[in-house]
């Protein structure tokens, strides 16, 4: 649980990724809202994440994904999940993808007609930093950092490829709806792709 009032920090890292700031300055901003709340001086080495390489790593991994093992057109759900693999007997913080047929109207769409199941994990050096600060020693930040930079990163991080590879992640789908979140636990509907861009979501968890 974190330390935040966690209602006002998700609202700050929904704003943040929907304002359509660089992905380094909106998590620098979700880094000093935190700060506020939670001083700390492990903030320190989170504000100096490569986050640009990272982002290329991405690229890489969803343009691999998207051309050697393409979602059909009926999968217009695409869900960009946190999660804590272990990795040469280490926890770590990661991301994958899966998708589905998306329904608006069905708050379980993502568990029918499942496709991604052998998709690679992104293997993500800035998720794997961010939770080795938070938990890398006693005192630690631990969720008050995983948490919030973990959801923003990501959030931001599929937000800047959906803007930079459009088409490709459309593939032959007439749109595809975003959501990125841990798989047990908070998300974000990023917003939808399609032939005109990427077009924000208005709330949470719905894109109609």
């Amino acid at each position: 649980m974190v330390s935040y009032n966690v209602g006002r920090l998700f609202g700050e890292i929904e704003r943040v990724v929907k304002s359509g700031v660089p992905v380094t300055e909106g998590l620098l901003r979700v880094i000093q809202f935190c700060e506020t709340a939670r001083p700390h001086p492990d903030w320190a080495a989170l504000r100096s994440l490569d986050v640009a390489g990272d982002l290329q790593h991405l690229q890489q991994w969803l343009e691999t994904i998207m051309r050697t093992m393409p979602p059909p057109a009926l999968v217009t759900g695409l869900w960009f999940g946190l999660f804590n693999p272990v990795v040469q007997g280490q926890v770590s913080a990661d991301l994958h993808l899966i998708g589905a047929p998306y329904s608006a109207d069905d708050s379980d769409w993502l568990f029918r007609q499942r496709w991604g199941k052998d998709t690679p994990d992104a293997r993500s050096a800035v998720l794997d930093a961010i939770y080795r600060v938070a938990y890398g020693r006693e005192n630690g930040l631990g969720n008050d950092a995983e948490y919030p930079l973990c959801l923003a990163y990501a959030a931001l991080g599929v937000r800047h490829l959906a803007k930079l590879m459009g088409p490709t992640l459309l593939g032959d789908a007439a749109r595809r709806v975003l959501h990125v979140g841990f798989d047990s636990g908070d998300f974000l509907c990023i917003g939808a792709v399609q032939s005109t861009g990427l077009i924000f979501s208005r709330s949470r968890g719905v894109m109609t």
